[in-house]
């Protein structure tokens, strides 16, 4: 994400992160973290929520696979299982910049749920993102 939104790390390159933010996927009823494995390997992680603005909605806040698991269908795989863990109503958010991401998550979602879903632009807080909304049951 720092290509998008010019994050610098820490003089230990590092990223800072904000505890208000991660605090509640170990805290909330609400908040799910999930950490990836290939061959018991940690290859990246999920945090999946309910959307705050429209809690009937499940919402994939961060996904992350690591550079070396990505094209192996790692992710594609991650998000059937966390699909399948938590049915209802979804939605991922992709910067509007990151066409890599929005490319992704078209492919992943169709190979869930086919071409059952819709795509929209709309503004998230204070940043211009598409939106991908589907039903898995």
């Amino acid at each position: 994400m720092s290509e998008f939104m010019g994050w610098d790390p820490s003089e230990l390159g590092c990223y800072t992160f904000n505890a208000l933010t991660l605090d509640p996927y170990w805290q909330d009823a609400d908040y799910f973290p999930y950490f990836i494995y290939v061959d018991e390997k940690i290859a990246g992680f999920a945090l999946i929520r309910y959307y705050p603005i429209d809690r009937s909605k499940l919402d994939v806040e961060q996904f992350f696979v690591l550079r070396k698991y990505k094209r192996l269908g790692i992710g594609k795989k991650a998000l059937a299982q966390v699909l399948k863990l938590h049915p209802g109503e979804w939605q991922i958010r992709v910067l509007k910049e990151n066409t890599l991401a929005l490319r992704f998550w078209m492919a992943a979602v169709r190979a869930v749920v086919g071409d059952e879903f819709a795509l929209t632009s709309e503004i998230d807080i204070d940043l211009e993102m598409d939106f991908i909304r589907f039903s898995y049951k």
